[in-house]
């Protein structure tokens, strides 16, 4: 009977402990994944200033998003409305189960932090509406010197 009780905590301290190495994976998972987008950003904005683009004027960015259905499509295009943003949902049939498109812009300074916690806040909400967040690009504005562009 001693040796089934003591199986018994081994097997339940077997299990509490998977679960807690599942859970930390899981963490670093998520960590890599705001990694990622956090040095994409970082990349575009430093390839932009390297082709000579100003980083203390503003840009004209576009954001895109895909979702599953019309309704959560323009339920985010209308809260970016009114944070400043122009949008636009379009239906794209050949592009699946997120055949709703969603087109955001925005005329904004291109800053590293900015912009990585505006992707965070795009994938989070477009994933809080099984949707995703595919990313920005942004209009190279030349640098001006002494009056010469």
């Amino acid at each position: 009977m001693n040796s089934s009780f003591n199986s018994n905590w081994l097997f339940v301290f077997a299990i509490i402990g998977g679960l807690l190495a599942g859970f930390r994976i899981w963490q670093n998972l998520q960590k890599l994944r705001r990694q990622k987008n956090d040095s994409w950003d970082a990349r575009l904005i430093d390839q932009l200033r390297k082709r000579g683009s100003d980083p203390f004027k503003a840009h004209d960015v576009d954001f895109f998003l895909a979702f599953p259905s019309q309704g959560t499509a323009e339920d985010l295009a209308k809260q970016l409305r009114g944070e400043g943003f122009d949008a636009d949902v379009v239906d794209e049939p050949e592009s699946g189960d997120l055949r709703w498109s969603l087109h955001a812009h925005k005329s904004m300074k291109l800053t590293v932090p900015d912009m990585q916690e505006l992707s965070r806040r795009l994938t989070t909400a477009a994933t809080e509406r099984h949707g995703r967040y595919d990313g920005w690009s942004a209009k190279q504005v030349p640098r001006t010197d002494a009056g010469i562009v």
